[in-house]
């Protein structure tokens, strides 16, 4: 007992010394001190681009035996009249020795005041939230080693924060285990601790408890829409659907649902930016709500309110602001696998009720299903769990009976999954009428900039969408014929004009990753014309069976890569609206970034990541843990650890589908971050209950 009371004080002293030194830390390095930039090399490329100017053919002007000549090509990009804008890389670096970015402090600099101090920077980028590396626009050639007086501050890393509340957390489970209960109510039973403690448990009872959890939901729900208000919708994938839901010119490259269910909101409320945020965080808390009052319910302890804190995670709380569609579909996948999982632990007894949640959670996953193209791979596991449900309740004796229902009911799934992907576009998509058809192209380009290749692309080719996932394919045909040295089975009217399998070669050797610079249209170094690819599952599927061996070279090229990648996260969004959406009628609506929001902001975004490793051996440990359990256990309530397999299975699903079928980008995964989060806490709820693992 005496040990077991000097450890608690021991830990809560240091936990107090941690926290008083971290606001130390926190209040010096808010100070604005000077620093200045250094290291600043010209970006070329950027430069290039910046100034509408075709890299790839410019670069072939300046290379001689197969090397580029640098020297000619940075004397050509200062002696260039065309060009007016320059792109330079820099670093921070500071005139104080200790308050530096370091393990400790980020760095953020004032870039207004930069910018007004030194009237030919148009515009500075950081790499990073606190990253002391960044990149800026120069209307002329700099020349010079540094730009003095530079005004920083720093922040402790929010590592620190996120630290010191794990451990305030672990002080207060301690607190409440039932063997520091028994030390307080022997010892210390006219102490202040013990008092609140009995306040504490004789003022909630189950119902309060209940509201309590909900109240505490609905309030990290305003606080969550209100930090992030309206939500990151600036990615141009993004623009497109807003363009799109407004105008009605719907297509299937980003799955038709999304501006068709936007344009429904706008007759009912208006035409504002902020409807996918909001539906995001609603699926979110939603489901948070449900998985914490099942949990108290079936546990009866009230510490489970602190499962709370895995929204503060930056990939569940940055990337549920974004509004691209795979985190939105992810969402939708989260909900219902929040609403089955109250539904295993707080079964329903009122048919009308188990009717409506039914209807609900079918409606739900439908619309995940509609909501990205390749989701079907993340759902039918699910559904697979559905169906066995149906089956086991039943309650047929016979065997074969059950496994035959149970799998054709599982195909027939399959065949009406797919064909709602199918027709549902053909609901919305009448014709395509293309919105930039009778306008001008170049007054377009110098209002809007980059993104109207994007656009335009979008609108005005019939077949976009059908050809979606040409690059994809294009890149894995590159890779065997690369590798082989063997081009024979691609059609010479594939490549663009001017382009061999040469080029093919040159830029498989720069990129083997980014499939959209093979055949998008927006990208100027495209090998292939994706448009326009006759047969192409066809030379795609006779590259495979030539060399095998080079194509599971390549998709473990993919593999690896993908383990050694992160999650990833969006931070909130600028409150301003593009003029190619101000001009179809959205206003811009939302809260100002005032400074309370930016240091809240700044205090929430870590530089901690969820990395895909740790996602997919959680997910490999619960599938292969669970049929293990299943095959040599047999235990007679198996709903928990059957909803824990299917859930690792569809993580798995979604993790090998998005390698062989995309190129990397982290927000594919998303719907592998849902899913390991909610098979974790189902598999640690079942050995918790099963295999006596309550002393832990």
């Amino acid at each position: 007992m005496k040990s077991s009371k000097l450890f608690i004080k021991i830990y809560l002293s240091l936990i107090i010394i941690s926290f008083i030194s971290i606001i130390i830390l926190y209040i010096l390095g808010m100070k604005v001190r000077i620093g200045y930039f250094s290291g600043l090399n010209l970006n070329i490329d950027k430069t290039l681009e910046l100034n509408g100017l075709n890299i790839s053919e410019i670069k072939n002007l300046f290379i001689k035996d197969d090397k580029l000549d640098n020297d000619s090509f940075t004397n050509y990009i200062f002696t260039n009249e065309i060009i007016k804008n320059y792109s330079y890389g820099f670093r921070i670096k500071y005139y104080s020795k200790i308050f530096i970015n370091s393990d400790i402090y980020s760095v953020y600099i004032d870039t207004n005041k930069v910018i007004q101090d030194n009237n030919f920077i148009k515009e500075i980028e950081m790499d990073g939230n606190g990253s002391p590396f960044g990149n800026l626009i120069s209307s002329k050639i700099i020349n010079f080693e540094k730009i003095n007086n530079v005004n920083y501050y720093l922040k402790v890393k929010s590592f620190f924060f996120f630290y010191l509340i794990i451990n305030i957390i672990f002080i207060l489970i301690i607190l409440n285990n039932i063997k520091y209960k028994n030390i307080m109510i022997s010892n210390n039973k006219n102490s202040i601790l013990y008092d609140f403690y009995l306040k504490y448990n004789n003022f909630f009872t189950e119902k309060k408890f209940i509201i309590f959890i909900i109240v505490i939901g609905l309030i990290l729900f305003s606080f969550h829409l209100w930090i992030g208000f309206p939500g990151y919708f600036h990615n141009p994938d993004n623009i497109v659907i807003l363009k799109q839901s407004v105008l009605k010119n719907y297509s299937n490259w980003h799955p038709v649902i999304i501006a068709a269910t936007l344009n429904f909101l706008y007759k009912l409320f208006g035409q504002h930016t902020f409807y996918i945020t909001l539906i995001n965080l609603i699926c979110l808390y939603l489901g948070l709500v449900l998985v914490t009052i099942s949990l108290y319910l079936k546990l009866k302890n009230k510490n489970i309110i602190l499962i709370y804190f895995i929204t503060f995670i930056p990939n569940f709380y940055f990337t549920s602001i974004s509004q691209l569609k795979d985190v939105t579909a992810s969402m939708y996948l989260w909900l219902a696998g929040c609403i089955i999982f109250f539904m295993i632990l707080v079964p329903i007894k009122k048919i009308i009720f188990k009717v409506f949640i039914y209807i609900f959670l079918s409606f739900i996953l439908i619309l995940s299903l509609l909501w990205r193209h390749n989701m079907i791979v993340s759902i039918y596991p699910i559904i697979l769990f559905l169906i066995f449900l149906i089956v086991y309740k039943l309650n047929i004796r016979n065997k074969i009976k059950n496994i035959f229902i149970y799998l054709s009911t599982s195909l027939l799934c399959a065949l009406v999954l797919i064909l709602i992907l199918k027709i549902t576009p053909y609901i919305f998509i009448k014709s395509q009428t293309g919105y930039y058809e009778n306008v001008n192209i170049d007054e377009l380009y110098n209002k809007y900039g980059y993104i109207i290749d994007y656009l335009v692309w979008m609108d005005i080719n019939d077949n976009f969408s059908r050809n979606a996932a040409n690059n994809i394919f294009l890149i894995q045909i590159a890779s065997c014929a690369v590798q082989n040295n063997d081009d024979s089975l691609i059609p010479s009217n594939w490549y663009e004009k001017g382009k061999n399998f040469e080029d093919l070669k040159k830029l498989y050797s720069i990129d083997k990753y980014d499939a959209d610079s093979y055949g998008a249209k927006w990208r100027n170094e495209r090998i292939f014309n994706s448009l326009y690819l006759k047969d192409l599952s066809k030379v795609w599927i006779s590259y495979i069976i030539k060399y095998p061996y080079s194509y599971i070279k390549f998709l473990s090229l993919y593999f690896y890569k993908w383990l050694s990648s992160n999650i990833g996260y969006i931070v909130t969004a600028p409150n301003y609206i593009p003029e190619v959406l101000k001009d179809i009628g959205f206003k811009t609506y939302s809260v100002p970034f005032n400074n309370l929001r930016n240091k809240l902001i700044a205090f929430l975004y870590s530089t901690l990541d969820v990395p895909i490793l740790l996602l997919f051996i959680i997910s490999v440990i619960i599938f292969l843990s669970s049929i293990s359990i299943l095959i040599k256990y047999k235990p007679q309530n198996y709903t928990l650890l059957l909803f824990s397999f299917f859930l690792s299975f569809s993580s798995l699903a979604t993790f090998f589908i998005v390698v062989i079928f995309s190129f990397i980008d982290g927000r594919y995964m998303y719907p592998m971050f849902v899913t390991s989060i909610l098979s974790l806490i189902s598999f640690s709820l079942f050995l918790y209950e099963r295999i006596k693992l309550k002393k832990l």
